[in-house]
């Protein structure tokens, strides 16, 4: 099952090229019912659903005298409140049967950055909350977060932007998206991993501009 909110077009063409077909879906999860409604729309399926992955997300840049309060409501309402709605749907769909999530975190969840204020501080507390729901809702599921650092640069990155980013990680390259998917289809299958929060960063959290001895 495919979610989207504007790009619903796009959910359907993917989820009719998986091998065994799916469902495309749309749900605004900013909304209070957002968890409701999205699997108020799955119908019965919604008990069927054993593997949820997180990525809706925003990435609004604004520091702290930049910033409406509508904003901050609006980014934490998407990249973290929206995850612990849809985990809350989860559990009462699934009960003792149990099931796996995955968020999709940000670089700027561990990094931290001024100009991107509330949106590091919406994915920092996203990644708390995975630990706290892995916590709470143990043993029948497992919660776990992937971190992207330097994947799929914002749109109008220059060449040489892009040539930075990928010279600042030990990989020295940008991350694709089949790095992200590779690390969520880890976390779904690893049946002893839970709380955990795995970077695909390329090392770039390492990376200081040092020579390496």
């Amino acid at each position: 099952m495919v979610h989207a909110f504007r790009h619903r077009g796009a959910a359907e063409a993917l989820a009719a090229a998986l091998p065994a077909g799916g469902v495309a879906v749309t749900a605004d999860l900013r909304a209070p019912d957002a968890g409701v409604r999205l699997y108020g729309a799955l119908g019965p399926l919604g008990a069927e659903v054993d593997g949820l992955v997180h990525a809706a997300a925003s990435f609004h840049r604004g520091g702290l005298c930049e910033l409406a309060a509508g904003e901050w409501d609006e980014i934490h309402a998407l990249n973290l409140r929206a995850f612990a709605l849809l985990a809350e749907r989860m559990l009462a769909a699934r009960g003792s049967r149990g099931g796996d999530l995955v968020a999709i975190g940000d670089a700027a969840g561990l990094e931290l950055w001024p100009s991107y204020l509330a949106h590091s501080v919406a994915k920092a507390g996203l990644l708390a909350l995975v630990r706290t729901l892995a916590k709470g809702m143990a043993p029948a599921f497992r919660v776990n977060a992937v971190v992207p650092g330097p994947v799929l640069p914002p749109d109008g990155t220059t060449a040489e932007q892009a040539a930075t980013y990928a010279r600042r990680t030990l990989l020295q390259r940008i991350g694709r998206p089949e790095d992200v998917a590779e690390a969520v289809a880890y976390l779904l299958g690893a049946r002893f991993v839970t709380g955990a929060v795995l970077p695909v960063t390329g090392g770039s959290e390492l990376w200081r501009g040092q020579p390496r001895i």
